[in-house]
C-alpha cells in the first residue's frame, strides 16, 4: 500500500519533535495547564505538511535512484508500470546508475487549495552541476489521522522523460544500452509507435544518460550518445538529440 511505502518519511521528524520536547521540559519546575490533545477525528498535520513531506520524499527517492511510480501522476494519464518495456529507464537497475540525479536544496512556497485536494510547491535542486528552481503541482492521494497526508507529484506528459524521436531512423534490430544494461526494449517500443506518426517520449527522471547505440551488420557501428535532462522530470534537454545522432551517422 502507498501508506506503507511512505510511512517511514514521518518517523524522523516525529522522533526529533519528541527529543526537543524532552529537552525543553527538563528545565521546567512550574507546572503548566496541559494542551488538549487532538481528538480521533483531528489530524496532527496540516494538508500543507503532507504536501511538503510528499515532495521531499519524492526528491529523496530521485536522489537514491529508487523510483516509486505510485507517488507520481502523469497528465494526461500515463501508466508507469515498471514491468512494461517503455518504463525500463525508471527501474532501479538503470536509474540507480545514472549520474547527476536531482538533489534537492530547498522546498518553498507550499500552498494548498481550499478543498485540500491540490497543492503547489517550488523546489530548488542541483542537476548536473546547475542549480534549478521549478514549481510543480501535487494531488492528494490518501488521508491519514496520525501522519502526513500523501500527495503525488504531477508531471506534464509532454515534457516527461527522454525524447525518442529519431529512433525510427535506425534499423529495427539496433541495440541500446545504458551502463551495460540492455534498454533496447524501451526504444523498440517507442519505435513501434512511429508507424502511427508519433514517437512517444521514454519515461525517465532527471540525470545524464550515456546511451550506447549498436547498429549490427557489416557497416554497423557502436557509439555513445549522452542524453542530459534539463529538469528533474525530463524537460527539453534531450529534444532532437537522437535525430541529430542518427543523421550524423548517415541515417
Amino acid at each position: 500500500m502507498l501508506s506503507d511505502r511512505l510511512h517511514r518519511r514521518s518517523l524522523l521528524p516525529a522522533a526529533a519533535a519528541v527529543a526537543a520536547l524532552v529537552v525543553a521540559l527538563s528545565g521546567c519546575t512550574v507546572s503548566a495547564k496541559p494542551t488538549p490533545s487532538p481528538t480521533s477525528t483531528e489530524s496532527l498535520y496540516t494538508a500543507a505538511d503532507g504536501a511538503g513531506s510528499s515532495a521531499n520524499f519524492f526528491f529523496s527517492l530521485l536522489a537514491a535512484g529508487d523510483i516509486a511510480p505510485e507517488i507520481v501522476q502523469i497528465e494526461p494519464a500515463m501508466d508507469l508500470d515498471l514491468e512494461k518495456p517503455l518504463s525500463k529507464l525508471l527501474t532501479r537497475e538503470v536509474y540507480s546508475q545514472i549520474q547527476d540525479r536531482p538533489k534537492i536544496l530547498s522546498l518553498d512556497d507550499v500552498t494548498v487549495s481550499s478543498n485540500e485536494e491540490d497543492a503547489k510547491a517550488s523546489a530548488t535542486y542541483e542537476l548536473a552541476g546547475s542549480e534549478l528552481t521549478d514549481t510543480f503541482d501535487l494531488r492528494l492521494v490518501a488521508e491519514h489521522d496520525n501522519e502526513p497526508w500523501d500527495y503525488a507529484v504531477v508531471i506534464p506528459k509532454e515534457e516527461f522523460g527522454i525524447d525518442a524521436t529519431g529512433v525510427e531512423l535506425f534499423p529495427a534490430d539496433t541495440e541500446y544500452r545504458i551502463h551495460g544494461v540492455d534498454v533496447s526494449a524501451a526504444f523498440h517500443e517507442a519505435r513501434g509507435w512511429s508507424d502511427n506518426g508519433e514517437v512517444p517520449r521514454i519515461p525517465a527522471f532527471g540525470g545524464t544518460y550515456p546511451l550506447e547505440i549498436t547498429v549490427p551488420g557489416e557497416n554497423g557501428f557502436t557509439d555513445t550518445l549522452e542524453l542530459q535532462t534539463s529538469t528533474f522530470y525530463g524537460g527539453d534537454g534531450t529534444d532532437g538529440k537522437l535525430t541529430e545522432f542518427a543523421h550524423a551517422h548517415g541515417f
